[in-house]
């Protein structure tokens, strides 16, 4: 029984969302020279909580970036993505915005500059990066 219990509380240490991309040196590349991330030779790109496999599609219709989603009703006066999300990482608002300063400087696909939101007690700030397959990573924080 106990050995059960055990399994039952193993922990998840890391997850790592999967990219298919077009050109895995490039890929590589990217994530590690523009985005700041530890690249390894089997593709994992990894910088502080937010990761990456990054592996060589097949074929280039195998390369699919999330969709717009529809609008809907959002419990606040927020209207939704403006765009396609692939990832959301958060950070916090100086933070956000130093990102976006390091990306600019080092010639990152803007997809979005940054936005800021009044939420009463606190404001939201985000923008969000493209990768080289269209792939759009937000980065988001409150003060």
């Amino acid at each position: 029984m106990t050995d059960f219990v055990e399994k039952m509380n193993a922990r998840i240490n890391n997850a790592l969302q999967v990219r298919l991309v077009s050109d895995l040196t490039k890929a590589k590349e990217y994530y590690q020279d523009v985005l700041g991330f530890k690249v390894d030779g089997w593709g994992h790109a990894e910088r502080d909580g937010l990761g990456f496999l990054l592996q060589q599609a097949e074929r280039p219709d195998d390369i699919r970036p999330n969709a717009r989603p529809s609008k809907v009703k959002y419990s606040k006066d927020w209207p939704g993505p403006t765009t396609s999300w692939d990832t959301y990482a958060y950070s916090d608002f100086d933070g956000v915005q130093l990102l976006y300063d390091e990306f600019v400087a080092k010639g990152a696909i803007i997809a979005y500059s940054p936005q800021i939101e009044d939420m009463g007690s606190n404001r939201w700030k985000e923008f969000a990066v493209k990768d080289l397959d269209g792939y759009v990573i937000v980065f988001g924080g409150s003060n």
